[in-house]
């Protein structure tokens, strides 16, 4: 009997653990809205200089863009990319970092941000 509630608090432990709501963030939201912003601009560009040189199209310099963006940030594209699809998962956290990029563009183009 003693060995089969020893079982079940170690499947107990091991559920809790392995549970995606206790995965913990790897990248704060001061630079995720940084990177956020900063790919949001590489689509813009990407998209008009696309329609004039359609080369562009074919080489996916988007993806290159994105790269050294990576790169610039210092982050992991698949850590990027984790990042997103847990906060897919969690609209209030979601909701925060747009609303950050969203003030984040503003200084920016106010010239407050360096």
């Amino acid at each position: 009997m003693r060995k089969q509630h020893s079982y079940l608090l170690l499947l107990l432990v091991m559920i809790g653990c392995s549970s995606k709501d206790n995965k913990a963030k790897t990248i704060p939201i001061d630079k995720m809205k940084v990177v956020v912003w900063q790919l949001m601009n590489a689509d813009e560009h990407y998209a008009r200089v696309s329609l004039i040189d359609s080369n562009w199209r074919n080489t996916k310099k988007n993806v290159q863009f994105y790269q050294q963006i990576f790169d610039l940030n210092k982050i992991d594209r698949v850590a990027f990319y984790q990042q997103i699809d847990y906060l897919k998962t969690h609209p209030e956290e979601f909701k925060i970092l747009m609303d950050s990029v969203t003030e984040f563009s503003k200084r920016e183009k106010k010239g407050v941000v360096k």
